[in-house]
């Protein structure tokens, strides 16, 4: 694969697990339905955050954004993708508990934050600099509102 093939492979996946973890989120939403507004909030900002790591993509494409490959570990990233189908095919197959969607989530938006899987891009406009910002912004503050709603639920 071409230098800017595997740069725009690197993208794809990035968008690609934020909209896997956006179908998870429409599922527990299904699943849920007490939760639903909570479930269908958070899998709307996921494909948003597939939108923006689209608008990176095409600043990667122009040389703007570069891509630190050396950082990036594709098979991390497919293992983390076949997780969320996995998560998908029990959902919709013998189901989960509430506390276990919340904990799952509270595990892939912990992930995203520990792995710090957007810090694979570089670059120095306030465009990208802000979309980076605003994708690790974002994670956090799923992270915060999975915990809000996993505290409640539990009582605690």
């Amino acid at each position: 694969m071409g230098a800017e093939k595997n740069r725009m492979y690197i993208v794809e996946l990035l968008m690609d697990n934020e909209i896997g973890v956006g179908k998870l989120y429409r599922a527990y939403a299904k699943h849920f339905p007490d939760y639903r507004t909570f479930w269908t909030a958070l899998a709307g900002e996921e494909v948003e955050h597939a939108s923006w790591l689209g608008k990176l993509a095409s600043k990667v494409t122009e040389g703007s954004v570069l891509i630190d490959e050396g950082r990036f570990n594709t098979a991390a990233i497919k293992t983390f993708s076949e997780y969320l189908e996995r998560e998908l095919d029990r959902v919709n197959g013998s189901g989960i508990s509430l506390i276990g969607a919340l904990s799952t989530a509270l595990y892939i938006e912990q992930s995203i934050i520990e792995q710090k899987y957007f810090e694979v891009f570089e670059g120095d406009t306030i465009e990208f600099k802000k979309v980076l910002l605003d994708l690790a912004d974002a994670t956090k503050t799923h992270l915060g509102k999975v915990e809000e709603v996993l505290h409640k639920v539990r009582g605690v």
